[in-house]
């Protein structure tokens, strides 16, 4: 485990839903991350408290939603699924430009 996180590559599978508003099968997507393994309790959005064990750090905007996960392989060669719990947009200081995205999420070895 890594309390400084790594650069990695993650898979991204993002759903999206149709004009009935039914899911559709999820769609992937790789890209560049820095995911940090360190286990804490985080709040979510509805102020619950949620135990977490990844980070993951994504750099510009991304379409993201509590129903997507991503794959990782970490330094041990294991591949780690990683369900969204939590994320945050975090913008460039004083505009609306989406510097990164950050998901909080539980994860399980596949």
């Amino acid at each position: 485990m890594s309390l400084f996180g790594y650069p990695s590559m993650v898979a991204h599978f993002h759903s999206e839903i149709d004009d009935w508003g039914r899911p559709l099968p999820p769609v992937q997507t790789d890209r560049a991350a820095k995911v940090v393994e360190e286990q804490r309790l985080i709040r979510n959005a509805r102020g619950e408290e949620v135990q977490i064990a990844y980070t993951v750090h994504i750099e510009g905007a991304i379409p993201i939603g509590f129903d997507d996960y991503f794959f990782y392989v970490d330094q041990l060669g294991a591949e780690i699924r990683v369900d969204v719990a939590h994320y945050e947009v975090k913008k460039y200081l004083g505009t609306d430009d989406v510097k990164k995205v950050i998901v909080y999420g539980r994860g399980k070895r596949v």
